[in-house]
């Protein structure tokens, strides 16, 4: 080995030897001297204290911790300040305290402390609501500068361990809370005040800025290396603007406090670059995370956040959060927006000068771009305003093929759009959550033009749709509507009114006014408004729940439950064989039931005039109908109505001009068919020059008794009766019938299917032979001269009817049946 080598290491080994034998001579000097240091550090301390306690259990040197300075351990250290009893809050309360010695000043009998480790308690500074703190026991030793007696401890390092900060100003309703894992600080000092780095991990406990309110960054571990500066001349705290990792989620911060004179103004400023929305939520407070729980984000989004205010009792900061998203996909209550992109701002302080809260709150929105269920929609700025209740303004607007609403709907949507353009520009103004109060308002227009659709319940199509949708505020006017079908064509307008009040609150008492023209409505078309609305199974809304709108599937509650009067005019309308002209109706169609107040059309050469309803009820649809029917031909009125159900007697047997009054009900099936055996009611008639063409019965009394006459085609005098309908039977009062061929009084029961039991009476007597006499009277008896044939008409066993020889037993006809 070298000798200057050999020479260096001896001397480093001495001089090392020499400092771990000063090292532990200093170590041995602290234990030996123990009760006079802890003495001495106990006086410099309570030197910074007035009227409170500082208790010490124990000191004992730290040998390795700060080789080559020494720190002292003082263990169970604990400060209260003259009121502990009153509040029980103790400003320190730690397991131990390391505090690192300048070795050197202890040789000249001075405590030098550079650093203070804190491990393991808490640190509570308490200010209770009449202002009284207990840090206020600290005051500045200014009589050891002034008797020259050496320097107060300049402790420029400070490190936390497992350590509690608590600042609990009660006067202010402010609760700041940390539990510090790892704290590290060092302080530098300088003529305008001094400069702290800090190094940490902790986890935020409580940032409450007013404990009503709630803390932001609850229970959210924080990491940073900080930096804080304070100017005692100004009274400032700065942290400069630097990076945090709240929640693994980098943010960057800073803050500015004033402790000078009132009104001691701070301000806090947080900037995230793409953090996600929950993320976002959750560092707010509780009453501002409940407001956004409804919202999701798929995408993360940047934000920028803003606290100012001033450290006064009860005064609320004003926030100020503003974010920007791009082509995001958003979920609200009821509501989904793709494709969305916007910038928008929230505060608390919508109107200036008005209380911050709630309700002085306002989320806006700006340059909103997105597809609602497949919808674009534009909106310049949209405010959601009192958070407590809230309230939604804006202008929407879109342009689109009607095809995009089939997305709104879902798989069961009220409509299918297969064609067709749409736009909107609409104005809303008014709640946006169930159970709303708020009166809403809505003004603007929607513009459909070509549109093809089936309308689902019914399974109806339409073709060539146009229509203008004029919202006014409160009220809905429908206008210029057309729409085509196979067979018909239809111009239609209306109004709804109070439709923004009542839509989703009570759709039930909604009336719809409307106005229907046409010149050819074919009803066959319609006929599935008499079966029940197609529903939907349960498992599709169960999928489609999270789909569907809850402003497009309330459509369809409207449009089954509302009021509907209909003012109908119509050139032609056909139904099955009903063709009829000039129809003129008014009517009300409520959800399971139709009402004719008053229907008057032109029908086989006549008129009829209608009035009654009908409840739905799928398979089998009950009306009641008061009918008027004047000189219509009876063979044509037959074919329309199916022969109204008889078998026997039909179109093709019948001729004359009729005329009745009837009140009748019964069933229309859902195929639109009268159901059998379902008609009641009374049926009072006159036919003119009427006449039996081929009718099988009085055929086969043709071929009994009166081979020579022609009972093929048998005209009639005026014919009168009042026919009673119970079903399958209709009951005949007794009648006199004055044919051409025959005399015959007729009584009984004619069923429809089984069950006729009719009686006639007929005399051989030719009424040719009666055809010069003028004298109602003499004719009337001389037809009752000569041979009287009674017959009785029953089933036969082939179904068919059936005339036999038979005389009338003496008992009403009621009483036979």
């Amino acid at each position: 080995m070298r000798k200057w080598l050999r020479i260096t290491l001896i001397v480093s080994g001495g001089l090392l030897t020499l400092l771990v034998l000063l090292w532990l001579g200093i170590a041995w000097h602290i234990r030996h001297n123990k009760t006079a240091i802890l003495q001495q550090i106990s006086d410099r301390l309570n030197d910074r204290l007035h009227g409170g306690e500082l208790l010490i259990k124990d000191m004992e040197p730290s040998l390795v911790r700060s080789f080559p300075n020494v720190s002292v351990a003082l263990e169970g250290v604990s400060v209260k300040d003259s009121l502990w009893n009153t509040h029980h809050h103790p400003l320190l309360d730690v397991a131990r305290i390391f505090v690192k010695v300048n070795t050197f000043s202890l040789l000249k009998k001075q405590l030098d402390i550079k650093q203070i480790s804190l491990e393991e308690g808490v640190i509570y500074l308490f200010t209770d609501s009449t202002g009284y703190s207990n840090a206020s026991m600290f005051k500045r030793n200014t009589k050891v500068k002034a008797e020259g007696k050496g320097v107060a401890a300049d402790i420029t390092r400070l490190q936390l361990k497992d350590v509690s900060l608590i600042i609990d100003n009660q006067q202010k309703n402010k609760l700041f809370s940390f539990d510090i894992g790892q704290l590290k600080g060092s302080m530098r000092n300088h003529d305008s005040g001094w400069v702290c780095n800090i190094q940490t991990a902790m986890r935020v406990g409580s940032l409450a800025f007013n404990t009503e309110r709630g803390s932001f960054l609850k229970d959210k571990p924080l990491q940073t290396d900080l930096e804080i500066t304070y100017n005692s001349t100004r009274k400032q705290l700065e942290i400069p603007q630097q990076a945090l990792y709240i929640a693994d989620q980098k943010i960057t911060a800073g803050a500015s406090f004033s402790f000078g004179e009132l009104p001691k103004p701070f301000t806090v400023h947080i900037m995230a670059e793409q953090i996600p929305f929950r993320v976002a939520a959750s560092l707010l407070t509780p009453k501002i995370q409940a407001k956004l729980d409804s919202i999701t984000l798929d995408k993360p989004l940047d934000a920028d956040c803003v606290l100012q205010g001033v450290m006064m009792p009860g005064e609320q900061p004003l926030v100020k959060v503003t974010w920007k998203t791009v082509d995001n996909h958003v979920t609200t209550k009821g509501m989904e927006l793709q494709e969305c992109s916007f910038t928008g701002r929230y505060t608390n302080e919508w109107i200036q000068g008005q209380p911050k809260g709630d309700e002085n709150s306002v989320i806006s929105l700006y340059g909103l771009t997105a597809r609602v269920y497949s919808i674009p929609v534009k909106a310049d700025t949209v405010d959601i305003s009192n958070l407590r209740h809230p309230t939604l303004m804006g202008l929407f607007k879109a342009d689109f093929p009607l095809t995009d609403l089939n997305g709104a709907q879902g798989e069961e949507g009220v409509f299918r759009f297969t064609g067709g353009t749409a736009k909107a520009a609409l104005f809303y103004k008014g709640g946006i959550t169930a159970g709303d109060t708020i009166i809403p308002y809505l003004k603007g227009q929607v513009r459909m033009e070509g549109g093809a659709m089936e309308y689902t319940p019914r399974n109806l199509q339409f073709s060539a749709c146009n229509a203008l949708l004029d919202f006014n505020g409160q009220d809905l006017f429908l206008q210029n509507i057309s729409i085509r079908t196979q067979k018909s064509n239809l111009q239609m307008e209306g109004s709804v009114r109070n439709i923004a009040r009542l839509y989703f609150s009570a759709p039930d008492k909604l009336q719809l006014d409307w106005k229907v023209r046409s010149e050819g409505i074919d009803l066959n078309e319609f006929r599935a408004f008499l079966g029940k609305r197609r529903q939907s199974k349960k498992a599709s809304v169960a999928a489609n729940r999270r789909k569907i709108s809850r402003i497009a599937s309330q459509l369809d509650v409207m449009l089954s439950s509302c009021i509907i009067n209909v003012d109908v005019l119509l050139d032609k309308l056909t139904y099955g064989n009903f063709i009829a002209q000039q129809i003129k109706a008014d009517l009300s169609m409520k959800e399971n039931n139709v009402t004719l107040r008053q229907v008057a059309l032109n029908h086989a050469g006549g008129s009829i005039n209608l009035s009654g309803a009908m409840n739905q009820d799928g398979a089998n649809n009950r009306f009641k109908i008061n009918a008027g029917i004047r000189n219509v031909h009876i063979d044509q009125l037959f074919h329309a109505f199916n022969n109204f159900g008889m078998q026997s007697l039909s179109s093709k047997n019948l001729r004359g001009i009729f005329s009745a009054t009837a009140a009748v009900s019964g069933n229309i099936l859902d195929n639109g068919r009268m159901a059998p055996q379902s008609m009641y009611g009374t049926l009072s008639f006159d036919l003119r020059q009427g006449a039996l063409v081929h009718f099988a019965p009085l055929e086969d009394i043709g071929n009994i008794a009166f081979r020579r006459r022609n009972l093929d085609n048998i005209t009639f005098d005026n014919l009168k009766n009042t026919l009673t309908l119970q079903g399958n039977k209709i009951i005949v009062p007794p009648m006199q019938i004055n044919s051409s061929a025959l005399y015959m009084d007729v009584s009984g029961v004619y069923a429809m299917t089984k069950g006729t039991d009719m009686y006639i009476t007929v005399p051989l007597r030719n009424p040719k032979r009666d055809e010069d006499i003028v004298d109602k009277e003499e004719r009337k008896a001389r037809r009752k001269k000569g041979i009287v044939i009674n017959l009785h008409a029953t089933d036969g066993e082939d179904g068919k009817v059936k005339i036999k020889l038979g005389s009338k037993k003496e008992k009403q006809p009621e009483e036979e049946l």
